[in-house]
């Protein structure tokens, strides 16, 4: 039996948007297949034994090339399909995807009852795009046609969200020892840097935009994939799982009871206290995530958005490290008005918040938010900056014209392990400032990322291995 739809994305690890999209559709009834692309040797020929009538790409801003080359392609090979492209970036981007490619449909809002109006009208002889709200298209003599927001979807208990569209066709992905599971959506605060702010205002009025499965669907959806595959590990990967503290207080005892695997969650620093801390660790929490971001409060408060103290963020790691539990920080370089000395202020506020595990990325400027605007009223950015001069990856290319971007970003490649060792940033901090090692410190990047994953997440050094060779392309970024 054909497929309704075949999802199609880049990276080989379950999207939680298609997860969820997956089970309102098989709710009602429709079917649907997926292929990743980094593991199929010929997708055209994947696709075409399928034979899809419609494909739907998840993607995000960082993949828009990617996007627009494959949507060619595939339109080149089986021209009669219908393409539709979902996901952040198709909310934030909905013109600027329809003009840069052959795409038929863009759902510029979140998709579960979207895609299901969707597919019930493009059955039809004489589909009518006009009345489902969510969606951007060109009609036949090129004109765009912007439809109104939909509605947020709230959470079903009815529905439980199954990993198996990708373990029955990519088997090696349950193989992972880490399984990830969301158990909400959005988030309540508003940094400048996150999406989150944004998508905040574009959905204002259209419903509760930060929403949380029942503690009961959500084990029940754990549940479920811990009777079926092996999992030593689990990843709570929630924009901000510590949010309601009543919820997880009911949930993390419940877990214990039924699943009762280690796992690592996110937090942020000025919501943690002692009880929490304490329930996260006897519940089995081995790694907590936050975001440090960067060391100068200046830049963190007034740039980022996000007004948290220095003296907060150290006490929350110290408060974690007391009960056992290891630290692992996001911190990003290449901030605007950044300069060395706030780049090395960045592995200080860490080694002080005793981190186990830094995480480092390069700030992204996405285009027409206000802090990419800032970026371009300081010269940082070009005046006419868009999606098409966006990096690959926000792990090795920086498009900010900021002063000794070589060398922060040299900061940004050792920050791992001058965090993990300060006698080694005691003694060769000074090295950030030569450039002829810029090669050697790429390569010292990439192990650190290898050693992050292997011990945040407690897994072998063969997982770890085996999952940095799937995502490779999110180092050297995609094609």
């Amino acid at each position: 039996m054909k497929p309704d739809i075949v999802f199609y994305q880049q990276y080989a690890v379950p999207y939680f948007g298609i997860l969820a999209l997956n089970g309102h559709l098989r709710q009602k009834g429709f079917k649907a297949d997926l292929i990743i692309d980094s593991l199929e040797k010929d997708v055209i020929k994947t696709l075409k034994s399928i034979e899809p009538e419609v494909i739907g790409i998840s993607a995000m801003s960082t993949e828009h090339t990617w996007l627009i080359k494959r949507i060619n392609l595939i339109k080149e090979a089986i021209p009669e399909v219908k393409i539709i492209v979902g996901g952040v970036h198709a909310i934030f981007y909905p013109v600027e995807i329809l003009k840069s490619a052959p795409v038929d449909i863009v759902c510029h809002s979140e998709g579960e009852e979207v895609l299901v109006k969707l597919l019930e009208e493009l059955v039809k002889s004489s589909p009518d795009l006009s009345k489902i709200d969510g969606i951007a298209y060109s009609d036949k003599s090129g004109e765009i046609h912007l439809n109104d927001r939909a509605m947020l979807v709230p959470f079903n208990d009815e529905i439980i969200e199954d990993r198996d569209i990708y373990y029955n066709r990519y088997p090696q992905i349950a193989q992972d020892e880490v399984h990830r599971f969301f158990s909400s959506r959005g988030c309540p605060y508003k940094c400048s840097f996150c999406y989150n702010a944004n998508i905040h205002d574009i959905f204002h009025g259209k419903g509760k935009y930060v929403r949380q499965k029942s503690v009961s669907n959500f084990l029940n959806e754990i549940e479920l994939q811990h009777k079926k595959y092996s999992m030593k590990s689990v990843f709570f990967y929630d924009d901000l799982f510590t949010f309601d503290k009543k919820w997880l207080a009911e949930f993390l005892i419940k877990y214990k009871e039924k699943i009762n695997v280690p796992f690592m969650c996110t937090t942020r620093a000025n919501l943690i206290d002692e009880n929490t801390v304490k329930i996260l660790k006897d519940a089995g929490c081995r790694t907590v995530s936050f975001g440090v971001e960067t060391g100068t409060y200046e830049i963190r408060s007034k740039i980022l958005k996000k007004d948290i103290s220095d003296q907060k963020i150290i006490e929350c790691g110290n408060l974690f490290n007391k009960y056992g539990v290891k630290v692992q920080t996001a911190n990003m370089f290449c901030l605007p008005d950044e300069t060395v000395k706030d780049a090395l202020k960045t592995i200080e506020i860490n080694i002080k918040t005793k981190t186990d595990f830094a995480f480092s990325a390069l700030f992204m400027p996405f285009p027409k938010t206000a802090i990419t605007e800032y970026c371009i009223s300081k010269g940082y950015l070009k005046s006419d900056y868009d999606i098409i001069d966006m990096p690959a990856s926000f792990l090795t290319d920086s498009v900010l014209k900021i002063p000794d971007k070589k060398k922060i970003m040299n900061v940004h490649f050792l920050s791992y392990f001058f965090i993990k060792h300060p006698f080694l940033f005691k003694t060769f901090k000074w090295c950030v400032r030569i450039s002829f090692f810029n090669k050697i410190y790429y390569y010292i990047f990439l192990l650190s990322n290898l050693l992050r994953h292997k011990g945040e997440r407690g897994i072998s050094f063969f997982a770890a291995i085996r999952f940095a060779w799937r995502l490779r392309k999110s180092f050297k970024g995609n094609d």
